[in-house]
């Protein structure tokens, strides 16, 4: 019978990692939210190191959002497109609910979806990049805090009060369709 096992990590088992090792290479954000990304919270859950590559990558991509080529700041005062903050609220909607349920993993995916979405709209509107921030702080810290200083505010963003979902932005365009008879 061939197949895979996947251990939990153990000293007799010789496959343990050390956090640091990690946090050292990808950064405390991207260890913090890995873990969260494993699975719910209650669960065990088998630990491999490889999937901690595309958190991280998801981290870079977030920074895009707020930085060019260059390092130099993109964020602009446009009014945001209602595309955009469809996806905002609807990220909103989803984090609030998930933390409730404590199904952080949900969360993590949550995020990484939206900012998928901002890069592919070429979003860098701080109407939008401002409440996302507050919504990710629970989950990445440190960067957080650090676009946050970026974006000229002054005090720590863990003082700035969650964001709260409109459902206006939620709706579904509509169309009516004629039905002859």
């Amino acid at each position: 019978i061939c197949g895979t096992q996947v251990e939990k990590m153990s000293k007799r088992l010789n496959n343990v990692v050390n956090p640091d090792d990690i946090v050292a290479q990808y950064g405390a954000d991207a260890f913090r939210m890995y873990e969260m990304f494993l699975g719910p919270v209650e669960l065990s859950k088998p630990w491999d190191t490889k999937g901690i590559e595309g958190v991280s990558r998801f981290l870079r991509k977030l920074w895009r959002l707020f930085y060019d080529d260059r390092g130099v700041l993109i964020v602009s005062n446009e009014r945001a497109a209602q595309a955009e903050l469809k996806i905002l609220h609807k990220t909103i909607k989803k984090i609030e609910n998930d933390i409730e349920s404590l199904a952080y993993n949900t969360c993590v995916s949550s995020f990484m979806i939206a900012v998928n979405e901002l890069q592919e709209l070429k979003c860098n509107k701080r109407e939008i990049l401002t409440p996302f921030l507050i919504l990710l702080s629970s989950f990445a810290p440190h960067i957080t805090e650090e676009l946050w200083a970026a974006l000229g505010n002054d005090q720590t963003i863990a003082f700035a009060p969650f964001p709260e979902y409109n459902e206006h932005y939620l709706a579904e365009d509509s169309f009516t369709y004629g039905i002859s008879v």
